[in-house]
């Protein structure tokens, strides 16, 4: 599967996270929160339980970020191809920060500049 997604232009990728966690990579603490809990969330199979314990935060706590990014990216977090995209421009969003030299704050055209 990995040399399937390197297949796909840098552009490309760049377009689809933009598209799937705009919102999210606004440079804020906040926006850096709900980013990483939507990972955590879904790295624990939207196991609520499991990413709230991950994340040291109460269940309420997580299901109010959840609502938040729910409301934020205009999706629903029990659809499985929703779940998909979203893993997937995770996936992409974190390749060109590595790309980028491990810069975690660049902006996401940084990001997709071919050298």
């Amino acid at each position: 599967m990995t040399r399937l997604f390197d297949s796909i232009p840098v552009s490309v990728r760049s377009t689809f996270v933009q598209e799937k966690l705009g919102a999210l990579l606004e440079d804020s603490t906040y926006s850096r929160e709900l980013l990483w809990t939507l990972q955590v969330y879904l790295e624990s199979n939207g196991q609520a339980r499991e990413a709230a314990k991950r994340l040291y935060v109460h269940r309420n706590t997580l299901a109010y970020r959840l609502e938040r990014l729910q409301a934020l990216l205009g999706c629903d977090l029990k659809d499985l191809d929703t779940v998909i995209d979203l893993r997937l421009a995770l996936d992409f969003y974190h390749d060109g920060i590595l790309e980028n030299g491990g810069k975690d704050d660049a902006k996401v055209e940084e990001i997709t500049r071919v050298p």
